[in-house]
C-alpha cells in the first residue's frame, strides 16, 4: 500500500460507518492520522487506531470544540477534512413539514458548511493547506419518482453549489474544495435494498452497470481528491454512480 498521507491529519464526520468509515480506513492504511467523528460515541470509541470525536455536526459551538479536540489528538489542525455525516429521508413533498426540512438541511447542509468553516479557520491561522471533500448526491443532480426526498435533494444540491463557493474563497490559502456525488450504495443509509426483489429491478433499469456501489469504491474517489494527486484539483463534483446520471 501507498502511504501517500503520511504525516497527514484526517478528520471524517460520519466515520463511525459507511462511506465515512471506508475512507478512514483507506486514509489510515495510507499513512495518515484519522479522527473518527461521528454523533453515536459508540461508533468511534472503541477503534484503537483513531481518535474519536462525538458531537452533532449541526451545532457550532459543538463543531467549534470538536474540530479543537481532533487538533489536540491529531497534533495539529486536520488538513484532510472528509464531510460525510448526513441524513436521508423521503417523502412527498406535500407532506412534508417544516421540521423534517429543517433536520435534513442543518445535517446534511448546514453541517458541513461549519465543520469546514471550522477546518479552514485553522488552517488559515496555521498557514497551511489542505483538502476538504464533502459528500454530496446524485440527488443534487436528478429527481427520483421511486423514492421522493425534496428536502434531501435540496441539501445535496447546496453542498455542490457551497463546495464550489467555498473552493473560490479558499484556493488563495491553499484549500482545495471538492465534493463527490455517489449513486446508490451499499450502506445502511441506503433503503432500495431492504427489498431484494426491489433493489435488483432498480439496479437493472437505472444503473448501467447493473449494481450498487461499495463504499470502498467511494472512499477510493474520495482519497484520490484528497492527495496530491489532485493537487490542481478545485470545485470538482465527481459523480460515483454506476453511470446512473447517464440515463
Amino acid at each position: 500500500m501507498r502511504a501517500r498521507f503520511e504525516g497527514r491529519r484526517a478528520l471524517v464526520t460520519g466515520g463511525g460507518s459507511g462511506i465515512g468509515l471506508a475512507t478512514a480506513r483507506v486514509l489510515r492504511a495510507e499513512g495518515a492520522g484519522v479522527a473518527l467523528w461521528d454523533r453515536n460515541e459508540d461508533r468511534v470509541t472503541m477503534r484503537a487506531d483513531a481518535a474519536a470525536v462525538v458531537a452533532d455536526v449541526a451545532d457550532p459551538d459543538g463543531v467549534a470544540a470538536a474540530v479543537g479536540a481532533a487538533e489536540e489528538a491529531l497534533g495539529g489542525p486536520p488538513d484532510l477534512v472528509v464531510n460525510a455525516a448526513g441524513v436521508y429521508r423521503f417523502g412527498d413533498a406535500l407532506e412534508l413539514g417544516a421540521e423534517a426540512w429543517s433536520e435534513v438541511l442543518d445535517i446534511n447542509l448546514l453541517g458541513s458548511f461549519l465543520v469546514a468553516r471550522e477546518a479552514a479557520a485553522r488552517l488559515r491561522a496555521a498557514g497551511a493547506g489542505g483538502s476538504i471533500v464533502n459528500i454530496a448526491s446524485v440527488a443534487a443532480l436528478v429527481a427520483d419518482r421511486v423514492e421522493p426526498a425534496v428536502h434531501y435533494n435540496a441539501s445535496k444540491a447546496g453542498v455542490v453549489a457551497m463546495t464550489k463557493q467555498l473552493a473560490v474563497e479558499w484556493a488563495p490559502y491553499g484549500i482545495r474544495v471538492n465534493a463527490v456525488c455517489p449513486g446508490p450504495i451499499l450502506t445502511p443509509m441506503l433503503r432500495l435494498s431492504d427489498d431484494e426483489e426491489v433493489a435488483e429491478r432498480y439496479a437493472r433499469e437505472h444503473i448501467p452497470l447493473g449494481r450498487f456501489g461499495r463504499p470502498e469504491e467511494v472512499a477510493a474517489v474520495i482519497a484520490f481528491l484528497s492527495s496530491e494527486e489532485a493537487s490542481y484539483v478545485t470545485a470538482s463534483i465527481v459523480t460515483v454512480d454506476g453511470g446512473l446520471t447517464a440515463l
